[in-house]
């Protein structure tokens, strides 16, 4: 299955939350995707949900279940 690469996904307005708590709302979110294939971009656009998660070792001191 060939992969789309270095990809600006547009994924429109969105409720900006942090765990179950609501912060505010976004007109239009747009994120650059590295690597994907053109079924995963299909599901990322509809998606209902969709998260972020910072990985460890990406600057993530504190995170969750990261000891300090």
């Amino acid at each position: 299955m060939s992969k789309v690469t270095n990809i600006v996904v547009d994924l429109g307005s969105r409720m900006i939350m942090v765990g179950s708590e609501a912060l505010g709302t976004s007109d239009n979110i747009s994120i650059q995707v590295a690597e994907a294939t053109e079924e995963e971009l299909e599901k990322l656009k509809s998606a209902y949900e969709i998260r972020l998660v910072k990985m460890l070792g990406e600057g993530g001191a504190g995170g969750p279940g990261e000891r300090t």
